[in-house]
């Protein structure tokens, strides 16, 4: 009966020990996989979907909570109908004061990231989130959605997020004239800004950036490399006079439409802009942009038209002309 006692309490401090063992040994791996790579994030971030950065894992609890919170933050939501992602991972954190920490995740689809700060000291608890960089694309039927948001921080630590989204109606079954009757019913398009700031709480603070956009007026003559029009450089160069006289800032490219920098007289940046969506199958032309209007792309043609058409859409009559 004796040897029966000591061997079961042999064995029940047996079954204690490796229980003991293995979750010291779960400890040890949980801890581990908190051992995020710490830096401080860069002042730009974007979305690049054949970037093969390291994505750490995350505990199921904080993945729970992460998708309960996903969608609790101030600012302008996503437009296009696209589904969230399951599967997330960490790039990164960086130390924040007071002990906290901001994490910057990202979806293994690599289409999505976001930034979450945490009470930090180990405990992975969400005090807020935002989404700051997207790069996503659906089509339903003849209908392309794309949305694309970008980060930047600024030297005071805030978040500029800019988030465009355009939506394409395909025009196939519509003819040139049904397009410039109707533009809006083919291609839709918007563009906010939103700034964020982490407060002494550890939340994100939200304002809108009305004026992230400068009021311009802009005229870009493009031209494909191997189409130069023969009489270019004359009508160009009378155009850009005129545009000058009537304080509109011009530029000429027949490369990179995807990446124009527009600038001022005194040569300082205004804007960057992309003028493929708007030039179709033209070789050679101009796109008009002002601040707030939908841009609209003119083919190529003699200078009277050319200048009409600026004229026109800019709104310049023989008064403002004069000023």
């Amino acid at each position: 009966m004796n040897r029966t006692l000591v061997a079961l309490v042999f064995i029940t401090i047996a079954l204690l020990f490796s229980n003991c063992k293995s979750k010291s040994k779960a400890d040890v791996e949980e801890t581990e996989s908190y051992n995020y790579p710490v830096t401080i994030l860069p002042d730009s971030l974007s979305v690049d979907v054949m970037d093969n950065t390291t994505l750490y894992p995350l505990s199921e609890e904080f993945m729970e909570s992460f998708v309960e919170k996903c969608n609790n933050y101030a600012g302008h939501k996503i437009t296009a109908r696209v589904p969230f992602p399951e599967k997330w991972g960490v790039r990164c954190l960086e130390r924040l004061p007071q002990g906290r920490e901001l994490l910057l995740l990202q979806s293994e689809s690599r289409e999505w990231m976001y930034l979450v700060v945490t009470s930090g000291f180990g405990t992975q608890r969400i005090l807020d989130l935002i989404p700051v960089a997207i790069d996503v694309s659906v089509q339903n039927n003849d209908v392309l959605e794309t949305e694309k948001w970008k980060m930047n921080r600024r030297p005071d630590g805030s978040f500029i997020i800019t988030k465009e989204y355009e939506w394409i109606k395909s025009l196939t079954k519509a003819t040139k004239q049904d397009y410039i009757a109707n533009p809006d019913k083919y291609r839709k398009s918007s563009l906010y800004v939103d700034q964020y700031s982490i407060n002494e709480s550890g939340r994100f603070e939200y304002t809108e950036v009305v004026d992230s956009i400068p009021d311009h007026r802009t005229v870009i003559f493009f031209y494909n490399k191997n189409e130069k029009p023969a009489s270019w450089d004359d009508c160009v160069d009378y155009l850009q006079a005129f545009c000058e006289d009537n304080n509109i800032y011009y530029e000429s490219v027949y490369q990179n439409y995807d990446n124009v920098v527009v600038r001022d007289f005194n040569l300082q940046n205004v804007i960057t802009v992309d003028i493929n969506p708007y030039i179709g199958t033209n070789t050679a032309g101009m796109v008009l942009i002002k601040k707030d209007g939908e841009p609209k792309c003119i083919h190529f043609g003699s200078m009277e038209y050319l200048q009409m058409e600026i004229k026109r859409y800019f709104s310049l009559t023989s008064q403002s002309q004069a000023l």
